[in-house]
């Protein structure tokens, strides 16, 4: 079991860090799950599979079910009245990604579309809209919302694809207050964006239904990540029966930090060989994670699984099918106004039974995240679980487990995987985005971002009325040298520069910041990339002078 294992306050100060694959569980005999019954290997896969059929005969499969290419479920018949005598709400959550990725016209067009369909049908909630596609948790009457992803499969056939799972009978003030879409570059921050976003079309992986996904959380060759982030694996994950599969949750903080994890020689190793399972909360992370890992083996020769599974769904499905819980421990976190899951059918007592978590300031145990507080760190800012007694305390007391633990953010300072995937690239300077003119360019791209890192930055798109002060601010450090890049033949300034930052780190942390949210100058995105200097080419310049602005050619 390769959970990560909350320290106790005393423990704390002997960890220097978390370790990119979590230590073994510390139990009293090496694993709370896997103590004892690991010796009897006889008996181990009895007591598997008994574990298995005991959970299926409470299921209800029917949950399992997703309705991919099936008409939208009806609205229930008994739905009545919440307990306020107010209308109930209804939540639905599903992504559809695109492939190709959608044209700019095309992005634009659906971010208007699904404003104007939510308008129309009352549905408010919150969604991200990318030319990769659509991630959506909405609320609204239950045929308000249910009309919505009509719409959404009436407008284009693409989202007869889409899993809708439907959430009926909440009560009234679960609901959303208002309808935000929000035009983004990517549908989970990974840091993949365009020509980086492996192919979905082309994934080998496999889409588990729960019922098939709890059978194989039986299986001691295979392993389980965790792809959400440690917060909130914090309160609730899945628990494999004893003998079964391993479970891993990465020291992940942030989304852009998994596929770093994922491109470390240790999680290699560790998933070589092995059935790989993944979890999310609803499948939108997994589908890009299992995609990710399955371009990474057919890459690297020396790198194989036995195949990649994820749960169709996520946690939300099999939680309904298994109304009991299942191998499912604690509480699914999550980002809409329920704020957590829990199995429909768990007694209160097995709930408080199920919590690992604990109050970041007083330690006592508690499986709750409220008052909104984050992690003291300032590069942290992660939630924290503080209980209701310590919400006064002194913020700089609560710190997340992993910044306890003296992590120093390792999986940052690693190198995310470059592998490029043309049929994802897009272009947004131009109209057309998949030209053999557009291609091109995104294979540039590719070919500059892969280069090594080096203290030397390439910057494009630069706005012309510019300064070196303010590409600076942008960058968030100083620069040491300045190479405003002109044409050759008319000397005028087209939006490029080449700067030298003072240390490695300096331009490490600008080239990251600039794949995950963006280094911008006057509202314009920069495109960064690392461009150390080619042998023959003399840096700086013979003769270089530092210009606070881009010189203007005299004729």
């Amino acid at each position: 079991c390769l959970q990560m294992v909350a320290p106790t306050p005393a423990q704390v100060q002997h960890q220097p860090r978390a370790a990119l694959i979590p230590s073994r569980c510390s139990g009293p005999r090496g694993c709370a799950r896997h103590g004892e019954a690991m010796a009897d290997s006889g008996g181990k896969t009895k007591k598997v599979a008994e574990y298995v059929d005991e959970h299926l005969k409470d299921a209800k499969l029917e949950h399992a079910r997703a309705i991919v290419r099936k008409p939208i479920p009806p609205v229930p018949k008994d739905l009545g009245l919440d307990v306020n005598g107010l209308e109930p709400t209804t939540l639905v959550l599903f992504y559809q990604y695109i492939e190709p990725p959608w044209t700019n016209k095309e992005h634009k067009k659906a971010l208007n579309f699904c404003k104007e369909l939510g308008k129309k049908h009352g549905v408010s909630g919150r969604g991200r809209c990318a030319q990769e596609g659509l991630n959506c948790t909405l609320t609204g009457p239950a045929a308000g919302v249910r009309a919505f992803c009509q719409g959404l499969r009436e407008w284009q056939t693409i989202f007869e694809e889409t899993d809708f799972k439907f959430t009926d009978g909440l009560e009234h003030r679960k609901k959303f207050k208002a309808l935000t879409i929000r035009k983004v570059d990517e549908l989970v921050a990974y840091g993949l964006e365009g020509a980086y976003a492996p192919s979905l079309s082309k994934n080998a992986s496999t889409n588990l239904e729960a019922d098939d996904y709890h059978k194989m959380m039986a299986d001691p060759d295979a392993v389980i990540i965790d792809v959400r982030n440690c917060y909130e694996s914090a309160i609730g994950h899945f628990q494999p029966p004893e003998g079964g599969a391993e479970l891993i949750i990465p020291p992940v903080r942030h989304s852009f930090e998994f596929p770093r994890w994922f491109n470390a020689p240790e999680t290699k190793e560790k998933l070589k060989g092995k059935k790989v399972m993944m979890y999310c909360t609803g499948g939108i992370r997994c589908e890009r994670a299992t995609a990710l890992m399955d371009q990474i083996g057919k890459k690297e020769e020396q790198f194989s699984t036995n195949g990649i599974f994820h749960c169709r769904g996520g946690i939300e499905r099999y939680m309904k099918t298994f109304p009991k819980g299942g191998f499912w421990k604690g509480k699914n976190y999550l980002f809409d106004r329920r704020l957590e899951q829990v199995p429909d059918l768990k007694s209160e007592q097995d709930l408080q039974k199920d919590v690992e978590s604990w109050c970041s300031v007083c330690k006592k145990p508690w499986g709750w995240y409220r008052g909104a507080r984050t992690c003291a760190v300032q590069e942290c800012k992660i939630p924290v679980i503080v209980c209701d007694d310590c919400q006064t305390a002194d913020l700089k007391k609560m710190k997340c487990p992993l910044c306890e633990q003296g992590d120093r953010f390792a999986l940052r300072q690693l190198e995310p995987p470059r592998l490029v995937n043309l049929a994802n690239a897009t272009n947004k300077r131009k109209k057309l985005d998949r030209t053999e003119a557009g291609i091109a360019a995104a294979a540039k791209r590719a070919k500059q971002a892969n280069r090594e890192p080096s203290t030397r930055l390439f910057l494009g798109k630069i706005p012309l009325a510019v300064d070196a002060a303010r590409l600076e601010a942008a960058l968030e450090s100083k620069i040491k040298v300045l190479q405003w890049i002109h044409d050759r033949e008319t000397g005028f300034f087209y939006g490029s520069a080449f700067v030298e930052l003072p240390t490695l780190k300096d331009a490490k942390k600008a080239e990251e910041k600039a794949s995950i949210e963006g280094v911008k100058v006057d509202g314009k995105r920069l495109r960064v990339n690392f461009a150390p200097p080619q042998e023959n080419v003399e840096w700086p310049p013979k003769g270089h002078k530092h210009y606070e602005r881009p010189p203007i050619p005299m004729s």
